[in-house]
């Protein structure tokens, strides 16, 4: 289950949040827009981070990268022989 917390309230309940991150998962907002995740770690999660900050910067620059791949295929074929 998600739980919604201030940057605030983070700093006051680090203990708490420690305490409950096997249950919950926390959604950390500033100026009431979500800014991180908080989630729980287990040994060789590594992977499962790489693969998530890589959809993090596809969904990210989904716009540039859209207009780009418009921008190539639009322009046709290349003369460029590899």
């Amino acid at each position: 289950m998600n739980r919604i917390v201030t940057t605030s309230e983070v700093q006051q309940k680090i203990g708490q949040i420690t305490k409950s991150i096997d249950v919950e998962t926390y959604i950390v907002t500033s100026h009431g827009k979500g800014k991180m995740i908080l989630l729980p770690y287990f040994d060789g999660c590594d992977k499962n981070m790489a693969d998530y900050m890589e959809d993090y910067e596809m969904m990210k620059n989904q716009g540039v990268l859209q207009k780009r791949y418009s921008e190539s295929s639009g322009s046709g074929e290349s003369s460029l022989i590899i």
